[in-house]
């Protein structure tokens, strides 16, 4: 009987190169906005679409993981912003964010009459 090393790689790629995106995510708006998307797509679109031509199961796995993953962050960046801008991430000084409040732009949330929930 031989084990099976497959599904335990996969896993800890998977949960890896998650937690890693979500920092990177972060860090890279953070300091540089938006633009970092454009090169994180491309990237992850060229490690998936080296994934298909790897003919060793679990290197292509590894690298369809990975790209899809680095795909998806690059996604992330952009989406960041837009979690900035609510008010539900980090802004930085040096890079403002202009701010939407999640009850929309003519809402005064102080009044009761004005707020969304309010029930005649």
């Amino acid at each position: 009987m031989s084990l099976s090393w497959a599904g335990p790689v996969f896993a800890v790629i998977t949960v890896g190169t998650i937690a890693l995106g979500h920092h990177l995510v972060r860090k890279l708006n953070y300091h540089f906005g938006t633009w970092p998307s454009i090169p994180l797509f491309v990237v992850g679109a060229m490690v998936f679409g080296m994934s298909l031509f790897i003919g060793d199961d679990i290197f292509s796995g590894v690298l369809g993981i990975v790209g899809l993953t680095t795909l998806v962050d690059g996604l992330e960046v952009i989406k960041q912003e837009k979690r900035i801008a609510r008010g539900f991430a980090p802004m930085n000084p040096a890079r403002p964010v202009a701010r939407i409040s999640p009850n929309g732009p003519d809402i005064d949330a102080g009044t009761a009459e004005n707020h969304p929930n309010n029930l005649p």
